[in-house]
């Protein structure tokens, strides 16, 4: 019995002495922690390859399957295509604003006024008087009229030729200028609204060959 429990006793103390010493070997010095460079004799660390077996290379392969490489379109051309050998005017730095060609106006036959004249619709005795720089009350007087007689188209006036010019101010409206073409309006209409001119003229600055004006077109005044 004494020498079993000699045994026993024994082998307890190796097993404790064993996992004791298993103990021991697992410990770290305290005064050292993991290496994962190397130092330079100033204790700063130096780049290198760690302790703990991982190589770097496997950090640079992920980076590179992260970041997928750029890829450059060679269907869009690179070169700046040269310019075109006409640029508009407007492009070249320097050029003129392009400005539209002037406009001569037409002007007058010299001339003395005619010896009689037709009223067309829309005119009246003083418009005429103003287009051909007559007296008034002379013209009104030679063919027996008033200021408030009646008068209408196709009447045919005879015009003074004493040389006296109109008595008052020959122009109703400023020109030359643009007039647009409103309902109703005629040529001698449009003249008689100006005053000193004349239907003929206007036909002759606007190049019409025919008497119908379209409806918002616009008219050069001489």
């Amino acid at each position: 019995m004494n020498f079993k429990r000699f045994l026993r006793t024994l082998v307890m103390l190796l097993w404790i002495g064993s996992l004791l010493m298993g103990l021991t070997a697992c410990k770290l010095p305290a005064s050292k922690g993991p290496q994962s460079a190397s130092e330079t004799n100033d204790g700063f660390p130096v780049p290198g390859e760690t302790s703990s077996g991982i190589d770097i290379s496997t950090f640079a392969t992920q980076t590179a399957q992260a970041n997928p490489p750029i890829v450059i379109d060679t269907s869009i051309p690179t070169e700046i295509p040269p310019a075109s050998p006409y640029p508009l005017a407007t492009n070249v730095p320097g050029a003129p604003e392009p400005t539209a060609a002037p406009i001569t106006y037409v002007t007058a036959t010299p001339g003395g006024p005619p010896s009689s004249y037709t009223l067309e619709q829309g005119e009246y005795p003083f418009c005429i008087a103003r287009r051909f720089d007559v007296n008034a009350a002379e013209l009104l007087t030679l063919n027996g009229l008033t200021a408030n007689s009646f008068f209408y188209a196709g009447q045919v006036l005879k015009i003074p030729q004493t040389g006296n010019p109109f008595d008052g101010t020959r122009s109703l409206k400023e020109h030359p200028t643009y007039y647009k073409i409103q309902a109703g309006d005629t040529l001698n209409s449009i003249a008689c609204s100006f005053g000193d001119v004349s239907p003929d003229m206007i036909a002759l600055q606007n190049g019409l060959t025919s008497t119908a004006l379209p409806v918002g077109e616009v008219l050069i005044i001489p």
